[in-house]
């Protein structure tokens, strides 16, 4: 499992190869993206990997930062 930290993540081949879909395909079904095999929570963790928690957080609209910070507490 990868590390998220506050800051940006330098993603290598190894980490790329093992968080993204199989032959980096990106596929929709049904409404799901990433449909199989858990992608779509591995290309989520590679890209907050790469991005940093701190501009994830920038990011997002005030109404999703109470959301996030609720369900944090409740956690």
């Amino acid at each position: 499992m990868l590390n998220l930290g506050k800051e940006p993540r330098s993603v290598h081949y190894e980490i790329y190869s093992k968080y993204t879909p199989a032959e980096n395909k990106l596929e929709v079904i049904d409404g799901v993206f990433l449909p199989f095999n858990n992608e779509r929570e591995k290309m989520l963790l590679l890209c907050l990997y790469n991005m940093g928690l701190q501009k994830f957080v920038e990011i997002l609209p005030n109404e999703t930062k109470e959301e996030l910070i609720n369900l944090l507490k409740n956690e």
